[in-house]
Order: C-alpha cells, then structure tokens, then sequence
C-alpha cells in the first residue's frame, strides 16, 4: 500500500472525525497534533474543504532564491585565483559589488565549498583542516583547494578588539613605529607609521629598506602637513629617538635629530621599550600585515615608490575610513601647521656640526663648501675654528647656520687629477698658481 502523503492523511482523518467514525481525541494521537489543532481542522474542513489541508505557501515562489550555479563558480575562482589571502569581509568590500548577492549569501557559497577565511577562529580551523585531510586522503580535492589548505596552514595572525578611546582628544598622542616585511616583491622592507591614539587614525606611512630617522621624518612631514602638529608623540628607544651623547641647545637635555626637530615644533617626545607603551601602534602594524601586503600583491607593485604612493594615497584614507573614528572638533588637541613649506622644511632637517678650516670652507659628506650670502650671493670668509651647523632640509638643499646668521653652502669643486709630493718633496701641479709666478 502506497504511504500517503501529510495532505491525504489529515484529509481522511478528519474526514472520519466528521463522519464520527474517530474521536477528536484518537485523531490527535493519530495526527500527532492537539485536539484544539485537530478542531480546527475541522471548521476548516467544513468552511473550505479540501483546501483546508493545503499549505498556504502551496505554489507561490520561495523568498530564498537559489544563486545561480554560474554566480557561485565565479566567486569561488575568483577568489581562489586572486584573493586568497583576503579575509571574507574584505573581499566582499572589492569584489562583492559584481555578484550581486548579500554577504551572507557569499559566505554560505564559501562554506559550502569547504573554504575559510585566513581568520576564521579556531574551531573552525580545526574542522577545516579534518576535513581537507580527509579529502586529500581519498583524493576528492581540487588542486586550487589544495593550495589554498596549504596557505591556511601558514596563517596565524594575531586578532585585536578595537576600542574607543574616550579620555583622549585628537592630536594629544600619536604613536610611531616600524614593521619590518616582506610587503611587495621579494625584499623585506621598513613600513613607518603614525596612529593618533583618540581615533586610531593612521595619520601618515612610509616604506624604507631600514628603520631610518629619514623614514620618520618624512612621516612627521606628512603628518603635520595633513593634520596639524600633535602633542605628544610615543615611540620605542631605537637610535632615531633616544641616545645619550647628543645635546640639545635649548633644554640641554639628550636629543636625536628626531628630538630636535620634536623640540622645534614645541612637541613632546617620549620613549619606551616596552611594547605596551604605544599598542595602536602595534595593532596598525598587525592591521597592515594582513590587507595592505595582500593588496598590494593583488596591484602587482613591486618597487618602493609605487608601494608608498599606494600606500599614503590609497590605502591609509580607506583604512581609515573603515576603522578609525570621526575627529570630534570639541576634543581636537592637533595645533594648526602655520609654517611655510620652506620654514618647515628648514625645521625637519638633519643638522651636524662642523668646524670652519683655514679656507674658510667646512667638509661635509667627502665634500667642501664655502658659506655664501644668501641675498648677495657673495662667498663669506670666516676665521679657522668657527663652528658652522650644517642644516640638510627636508628638501636636500644644504645651509650653515654661524653665529646664528644662515647662509647657503656652496660646493668646492675638486681637481680630477690629485698633486702627488715627489721625492724631494711637494711638487705643484702645471696648472698650480704658484706657477704663474716667477722667481727673480
């Protein structure tokens, strides 16, 4: 005997209530309903009919649409070929404009094809790696799926919580550090940060292929340029920051370049070793790790000045846009940059003392300048032993500051062919001076 159907079971159950051939109460256990259940079928059946029994959603379309097999197979590649080191979110932020189809929609294609993100929390990881062993073991795995298991397996990055800050005001911390990667290409590089600790904006960034002053001072640049000049900036006790044979001319305190040029602009400057001392700093950096190195494999950059230019004019204002928080105008301690381009640039410089020589020039990098007037242009000489501060701005002119006045360098260009004492002793050149003058 054929089983029948929920539709003819009820229907002829309630039919024999109708006729008295069944109780209410053996048609509930039949049916496994209640009896107020069992009559309402009954007015139903007496109103309606067969009708009575029908779903209501009998026929109509179902609001969860399949996604076509077409839609699916192109996330799934496409993420496979070019994204696999995107987490779900971020893929979904580039690429999920194309699909047309909600982010949850994509995540269920995603774990129904047995793909997790590089972040997914353990357990799922755990599950994950079970079940691709045992697809590779019975060999029922795709080599894209494959790699991509092999990847996972290599992606263990640490995961922050992200809280507000609300006993701070913009500008009145910013945190500077580097992070030494291989973000593009195949050589490890230098990124140099700057995160405002009130709304964890990344205010600035720059690749080096060390950690250098320079590096830093380009992204205080950068920073005061955009933003403003801060209150206080936190960095660790590397070289660029903290030493203790430099002293500085106004608190007589130990200063670096970079404290110099942080006392100049009326900056605070504090050092630490500990890592907890600025820890936006080292969540950016682990923020960076996992998008920016991605996508900049994802643009096909290669060299350092693409990287940088991707960096500040790309990246940095999207990060920020998705992480950071809206300056309050209330709580804004960022003083406004008045400088000129040129006075800042003449601030943020690298300056080294130098003694003037009995030509009144001074050696600076293998070379000899000659201090020059930088109104008249005229060559000014001064006595042998005066100290000279030699300023490279941030704009690679080089000046001297004597006796507090400043004055451009002028290069001493340098004979190609070098004088050689003889035997007997010096022997000038042809084209010496000297020369020109005949004994009488």
């Amino acid at each position: 005997m054929a089983k029948l159907s929920n539709k003819e079971l009820y229907s002829e159950i309630i039919k024999k209530v109708v006729s008295k051939e069944l109780t209410q109460k053996e048609a509930a256990l039949q049916l496994g309903i209640s009896d107020r259940q069992v009559r309402r079928l009954i007015v139903k059946y007496k109103n309606i009919g067969e009708e009575a029994f029908v779903h209501k959603s009998a026929g109509k379309p179902s609001h969860n649409k399949k996604i076509p097999d077409d839609i699916s197979t192109e996330i799934v590649d496409d993420y496979l070929t070019d994204f696999s080191d995107f987490g779900f979110t971020h893929f979904y932020e580039e690429q999920g404009y194309k699909y047309g189809i909600s982010f949850s929609a994509m995540v269920t294609i995603f774990t129904n094809e047995e793909i997790i993100s590089p972040y997914a929390q353990h357990r799922t990881v755990k599950l994950y790696n079970e079940n691709m062993k045992n697809a590779i073991r019975d060999n029922t795995i795709t080599k894209e799926k494959k790699d991509l298991f092999e990847q996972r397996k290599q992606e263990e990055f640490e995961k922050h919580i992200r809280k507000s800050t609300l006993h701070y005001s913009f500008g009145q911390e910013v945190q500077m550090d580097a992070a030494f990667w291989i973000w593009f290409g195949d050589i490890e590089t230098a990124l140099h940060l700057a995160v405002d600790k009130a709304t964890k904006k990344v205010l600035s960034g720059w690749f080096d292929y060390e950690e250098t002053t320079k590096a830093y001072l380009i992204v205080l640049k950068i920073m005061v340029v955009n933003f403003g000049i801060p209150e206080r900036v936190k960095t660790d006790k590397r070289n660029s920051f903290s030493i203790n044979n430099a002293k500085s001319h106004k608190s007589k305190l130990n200063v670096t370049q970079f404290g110099r040029v942080c006392e100049d602009l009326e900056i605070d400057l504090s050092c630490s070793s500990n890592p907890l001392f600025k820890p936006n700093a080292e969540r950016e950096n682990g923020t960076f790790k996992r998008r920016l190195k991605a996508e900049l494999r994802h643009e096909g950059i290669t060299t350092i000045e693409e990287a940088n230019k991707y960096l500040n004019e790309v990246f940095i204002p999207k990060i920020n846009k998705r992480f950071s928080y809206d300056i309050d105008p209330k709580k804004n301690s960022m003083r406004e940059n008045t400088y000129t381009d040129s006075q800042l640039n003449f601030i943020i410089s690298i300056r080294d003392e130098r003694t003037i020589d009995n030509a009144s020039s001074i050696k600076y990098l293998n070379n000899y300048y000659l201090p020059v007037n930088q109104e008249t242009g005229e060559i000014i000489s001064f006595k042998s032993g005066t100290k000279c501060t030699v300023v490279n701005t941030y704009d690679d002119k080089l000046l001297g500051i004597i006796n507090e006045e400043i004055y451009s360098l002028l290069l001493v260009e340098q004979p190609n062919n070098k004088t050689k004492a003889s035997k007997n002793g010096f022997k000038p050149s042809i084209d010496n001076p000297w020369r020109k003058f005949k004994m009488k």
